[in-house]
């Protein structure tokens, strides 16, 4: 059996393709419409999150006259096999994915050499796959936490880390920290009750700032308990920043169109990659459309975007304050930890009765936060979108 093309080979493939065609290229038929396929979770922790993606999906893709066939899915790896197995029967010359790890879930269910744009909001960066064809899209959510932490870290202000159950079993609060630890002060971190009204959460945060904290990080993707969280720090005098998911106070993240929502912003640019990708070939087929999509670059809803070597469709970030101009940040982190240790993480642990009653399926069963290793990050992400919320 021949081995699969690799990254490089593809994009000399790409590199070479114009040179090849000449001035013959013109008087080619142009390629038929795209056919695609996108695996969507049937249910969702981020309320929204998935209708504002397809919706920014099938506008750049209706206007190119591309077909695309929707499949739901549960979050097991069965259902998602199962799932993936009805959305190529149409045999699709691509196939998109929402969440993150769902290709790797899928494992030898996605056919050799078909391309897959897997998308979702990066929020737990694993070791991508030798596998010719994949792809990725996200919100670099991991990668806008680690920036506030550095941010912050600059400032030298003492901060208090709030968690949403949600977000509290994955890497967020690790990119944070992270950050932070480049000359910054953790004082402390707490996962927030999804109970707790006014009054608790005014305690837990005089508590916060009692230990010296003067700053508060909130990590609430799902936007639960954002503006409860807002009001009692302004009471308190706390200075308050958000993750990259959140709005109404200092962030960072990709700048897009007012009032345009992220994921729609996310779905929309991957969009507009594959149709312009398309639309410079000839003709179709697996290996052009992949050399095509590695190397392209283009102004979409998030700016400009590039194709990384390792094929990540990469977004320029930026500090976002209201009130203030954005102020654009060229620094990234230099490294995605494929499997730190449960020792290097931030020190969240909840009771075995509380996590039972918060988000059981976000913890492992010896009672610890779930680290990056392959296995659990994995299952941890493809939940992250694909849990339905206990808050409905």
């Amino acid at each position: 059996m021949s081995p699969l093309p690799s990254r490089r080979s593809l994009l000399k493939a790409a590199a070479v393709l114009p040179a090849l065609l000449g001035p013959a290229r013109a008087a080619l038929p142009g390629p038929r419409p795209l056919r695609l396929a996108v695996l969507l979770p049937a249910h969702e922790s981020l309320p929204g999150f998935t209708a504002a993606f397809l919706a920014g999906l099938q506008g750049p893709l209706q206007a190119a006259g591309a077909g695309l066939q929707v499949t739901r899915s549960g979050p097991g790896p069965a259902q998602l096999r199962r799932a993936a197995a009805q959305a190529l029967a149409g045999a699709p010359d691509a196939l998109i994915t929402l969440g993150d790890g769902v290709p790797e879930l899928l494992g030898e269910a996605l056919p050799p050499g078909l391309p897959v744009i897997a998308a979702g909001p990066g929020a737990a960066p694993t070791r991508r796959p030798a596998r010719a064809g994949l792809l990725g899209a996200s919100l670099h959510a991991w990668e806008a936490e680690w920036l506030m932490g550095a941010e912050l870290a600059r400032r030298a202000q003492p901060t208090f880390l709030l968690i949403s159950p949600l977000d509290s079993g994955y890497d967020l609060p690790f990119a944070f920290s992270q950050g932070l630890a480049r000359g910054g002060k953790l004082v402390g971190s707490a996962v927030l009750d999804p109970a707790a009204g006014p009054q608790a959460l005014g305690t837990q945060l005089r508590a916060a700032r009692e230990s010296g904290a003067r700053h508060l990080h909130l990590q609430d993707s799902a936007q639960m308990h954002a503006a409860l969280v807002r009001r009692a720090a302004q009471r308190l005098g706390l200075s308050l920043s958000v993750d990259s998911l959140g709005h109404g106070a200092e962030q960072v993240r990709a700048q897009t169109a007012q009032g345009l929502h992220p994921a729609a912003a996310l779905g929309q640019d991957v969009g507009r990659w594959l149709a312009q990708a398309s639309a410079a070939l000839p003709a179709l087929s697996p290996l052009g459309l992949v050399a095509a999509l590695s190397g392209a670059s283009f102004q979409g809803a998030r700016g400009h975007l590039q194709v990384t070597p390792d094929g990540l469709l990469r977004a320029p970030l930026a500090l976002v304050t209201p009130g203030r101009a954005p102020q654009p940040l060229a620094q990234r982190p230099r490294w995605r930890p494929p499997g730190h240790s449960a020792a290097q993480r931030a020190p969240v642990r909840l009771s075995p009765r509380r996590r039972a009653e918060l988000e059981p399926s976000a913890y492992n069963r010896s009672g610890r936060p779930l680290t990056s290793n392959h296995a659990s990050s994995l299952a941890a992400a493809a939940r992250w979108l694909t849990q339905p919320s206990r808050s409905r």
